[in-house]
């Protein structure tokens, strides 16, 4: 009599679409993540999306492109092959700086990263701050301008 699985928790349906959802970050597959996030409701995707975010924490070139993907700067295979996604590199900065993808700052539609912990981003080394500020336009909003954006983000979730 086999004890394989005997006492352990079995996954869920919600642990499978991560295992696939990091699977396809590691991989580099847009169009696979566009069919999980596409097709489930924005509840399950809230879900999926902090679960693939928790399993890519040790994982910064996964994670950063995974932030390159919801900025809408990779959007099929292809453009894995160019050389420079600008958003893509600033999130793996700020993550190697300590800084944490969707609590910290946020991959915004249209190669934005909105920073939502200002006070964490002011904490950063000097040349960290430098070089952002040299390689993007860094804008100050107020809190209601962010909120608006993390609304934004949600409504694009349940397309």
């Amino acid at each position: 009599m086999s004890g394989k699985g005997f006492g352990q928790r079995q996954p869920t349906k919600i642990d499978k679409i991560v295992e696939s959802a990091v699977r396809y970050c590691q991989q580099q597959q847009p169009e696979a993540l566009d069919q999980i996030f596409d097709n489930l409701p924005v509840k399950l995707n809230q879900q999926v999306l902090n679960g693939t975010v928790a399993a890519l924490k040790k994982d910064i070139d996964s994670l950063s492109w995974l932030c390159g993907y919801f900025a809408s700067e990779i959007n099929s295979t292809s453009d894995n092959d160019k050389p420079y996604h600008p958003i893509t590199l600033l999130s793996k900065l700020l993550i190697k700086s300590g800084m944490q993808p969707f609590i910290d700052f946020m991959p915004y539609i249209g190669c934005r990263i909105p920073i939502l912990n200002n006070e964490k981003f002011e904490a950063l080394p000097p040349r960290v701050q430098a070089a952002v500020k040299e390689a993007f336009d860094v804008v100050e909003t107020s809190g209601e301008e962010a909120q608006r954006i993390n609304e934004a983000l949600l409504r694009e979730l349940e397309v």
